[in-house]
């Protein structure tokens, strides 16, 4: 019988845990739990104490030089096999570049359906609730997923992480891959990285925008006027 929910954690460009994990992490525990952390990727083995530290009871760790990048042929496959043999009842994935792509290729596969882009999740009768926005995010709109497992990508900063506990444990389970590169369709041929300075909009603890009023006067006259209302 599915039980538990499980969620694929990510690496971070410098190779730390990304912070989406510990929110992942954080919604899995306010459904109830038990949380299964999956984690894939190459050099990713000695993120599993991370992902315990953050709450998660098993984390699953397939590190192989295949998964080095994201490419939904080796991490599909992959992600398959491990909902299969985990058997949850809730999949969570961060409405990331990877979970944007793999969570409604992996629901294909598993023959259920998944929410995008969620800002709450709740359980109503043992059945996931995913809110997520619409019209333009002036309205909120209420999914149930008759199938299973009950699929969700959450954006990002909508739950802040755990505390950090170092003293609490995990079972680890590592795996190979069992993909072979041969299967692989898609190659990155380069990488270009933009410069960009200051905080990232979705690191920002406040944001401040200002504008012209809608359909009347004008707006605040400048960014300093709108500041003493924060």
């Amino acid at each position: 019988m599915p039980n538990g929910v499980l969620v694929f954690g990510e690496a971070a460009e410098d190779g730390a845990l990304a912070s989406v994990t510990g929110e992942l992490i954080a919604a899995a525990n306010s459904l109830g739990g038990p949380v299964t952390c999956a984690l894939l990727g190459a050099g990713v083995e000695g993120l599993a104490g991370d992902c315990a530290a953050l709450g998660a009871g098993k984390v699953i760790v397939v590190d192989d030089p295949v998964l080095k990048d994201y490419l939904g042929d080796a991490y599909v496959p992959v992600a398959e096999r491990i909902c299969k043999e985990t058997d949850p009842a809730i999949v969570l994935l961060g409405q990331t570049m990877m979970g944007r792509d793999m969570a409604p290729r992996l629901a294909a596969r598993l023959g259920t359906a998944v929410a995008m882009d969620c800002v709450e999740l709740s359980l109503s009768g043992g059945r996931l609730q995913a809110t997520r926005p619409c019209y333009g995010g002036s309205a909120r709109a209420r999914y149930s997923i008759n199938g299973t497992p009950q699929m969700a990508t959450l954006r990002a900063k909508v739950y802040d992480p755990p505390q950090r506990d170092p003293s609490h444990q995990a079972e680890v389970v590592k795996q190979a891959a069992g993909v072979s590169a041969d299967s692989i369709r898609v190659r990155i041929t380069g990488r270009r990285k933009e410069a960009v300075e200051g905080v990232r909009l979705e690191d920002a603890t406040v944001v401040v925008s200002g504008g012209r009023g809608v359909g009347g006067p004008e707006g605040f006259q400048s960014l300093e006027e709108l500041a003493k209302l924060l």
